[in-house]
């Protein structure tokens, strides 16, 4: 069920938790937060001189004639890992979403919101409720549901739905499963607005969403995508679930807020993204018949349509006031699922932005993308080695192990400063399990993912 509250979904964005409290209005609680930071980063530096972690390092990597030669690539690595860090935490410091002036008037256009759905009778109806009762003016919404071949009673509640609403909803029904994929083409072919916003069936938006994600593209033809910021409907659902929260709070409020700075956001969701329909029509036919490896392509359609959007010239945005609640795995087979198919996703449309990045696809804000996309690709290869090192280091010295673990916590530590800046919770703490799940158990999920990407199913049921 959809146990997130009208009332939660006003609050949206804001502070919520204990320290909350400490706000003073406005943005008066950045400059401690900062300071916050700062502070934990020269503890987190002063720790691991008392422990001799640099030290240990060093002696290990000079043990043999093959750490030392490993020492280079990896200290290179690591200071452009750093750096990296470092430059997009000062764009991060840059972002404000856009929002409506005082007494600013906007005669709001149509918008299609198109909700596809397979199998999501315990939500899909919720779902449309949550759009009709946003803020947006309601003559201005039609509401296109994509029934994808569903064998529970999902077509039923879409049906009761465009009953409650007249013709501001539109059902279709596809008699056998197509895939996500062709379900939003089939709404994107449909709809009549000048945008057009991708809301994912198992969610629901905030009341101010629709009018914030447009706000960039209404105000900036340049733009051609806007992300709203996806967080977790059933966060206290179980321990991974609240550590989850946290991953989506940083992966938003921190990854997708300094890619928004220059105007390359690699990835707006399908949870509750809007699009210029005037863009999309100029390859839309060509996404649904994607094609790679041979085999047409099911998943990741949001990673592929962020793609085609940039490789069109245009800014793809983000929106953090523009909130959804989407549900997440309650569980680690179904979390290793949903990465999966992010990776899977990733790698594809990571080769195919790497075609165009250096050519001129856009005048403006063409390198810090460039930047930002080998910074995210060497950290993979860094963690896979970081891993065999320490594994190595185990055999020979547990010792060694075991320090750089309490090393890793105190850095886990510092890395949920972001969550903490933009949510003010102390839910934060969570990230430090998580820092750690996804350092020693996640980091086969990008070698297998190479290796499976035929595998073309939508992977959520």
């Amino acid at each position: 069920m959809l146990e997130r509250s009208s009332k939660d979904a006003e609050t949206e964005a804001q502070p919520h938790g204990l320290l909350a409290a400490f706000k003073a209005g406005g943005e008066a609680i950045d400059p401690y937060l900062i300071a916050f930071t700062i502070i934990s980063s020269f503890l987190i530096v002063m720790a691991a001189s008392k422990m001799r972690i640099f030290q240990l390092w060093s002696d290990f990597l000079n043990s043999t004639l093959l750490l030392k030669f490993m020492t280079y690539p990896l200290v290179f690595s690591g200071l452009f890992i750093l750096f990296g860090l470092l430059f997009r935490t000062y764009l991060w410091f840059q972002y404000k979403p856009e929002t409506l002036a005082e007494g600013e008037d906007i005669d709001w256009p149509l918008v299609s919101v198109i909700i596809p759905a397979f199998n999501e009778e315990e939500t899909v109806g919720q779902t449309v409720d949550s759009v009709m009762d946003s803020n947006y003016p309601r003559e201005r919404i039609e509401v296109i549901c994509v029934n994808d071949g569903s064998t529970d009673l999902t077509l039923h509640h879409m049906r009761n739905a465009r009953r409650k609403y007249g013709e501001s909803v539109r059902v279709i029904h596809f008699v056998k499963n197509q895939g996500k994929r062709r379900a939003l083409y089939s709404g994107f072919k449909s709809a009549r607005g000048k945008y057009v916003v991708s809301v994912d069936s198992d969610s629901k938006i905030g009341r101010n969403a629709l009018r914030n994600v447009l706000l960039p593209l209404i105000r900036d033809p340049e733009v051609g995508a806007v992300a709203g910021r996806v967080g977790v409907l059933n966060e206290k659902e179980s321990f991974l679930t609240r550590m989850m929260t946290v991953r989506y709070g940083i992966s938003f409020d921190f990854g997708r807020a300094y890619q928004s700075v220059y105007g390359t956001v690699f990835t707006c969701p399908g949870a509750l993204t809007a699009y210029r329909r005037s863009v999309l029509r100029k390859f839309m036919r060509d996404w649904a018949n994607q094609m790679f490896l041979g085999v047409p392509c099911t998943y990741g359609e949001d990673r592929a349509l962020t793609t085609n959007v940039l490789r069109q010239g245009y800014l793809t945005k983000y929106q953090s006031n523009a909130v959804v609640y989407t549900k997440v795995p309650p569980t680690i087979s179904g979390m290793n699922r949903m990465y999966l198919r992010w990776t899977r996703s990733m790698i594809r449309e990571s080769i195919l932005f790497a075609q165009f990045m250096f050519g001129p696809y856009r005048d403006t804000n063409r390198w810090l993308p460039v930047f930002d996309f080998i910074f995210l690709n060497i950290l993979y290869p860094f963690q896979v080695v970081s891993i065999m090192l320490l594994a190595y280091a185990f055999v020979v010295n547990p010792l060694f192990l075991l320090r750089q673990m309490a090393f890793l916590i105190m850095v886990s530590f510092l890395l949920s400063m972001y969550y903490l800046k933009t949510n003010r919770s102390l839910t934060f703490i969570y990230g430090i399990p998580y820092g750690m799940i996804t350092a020693f158990l996640l980091w086969w999920i990008t070698p297998y993912a190479a290796v499976t990407m035929k595998n073309r199913s939508w992977m959520t049921k």
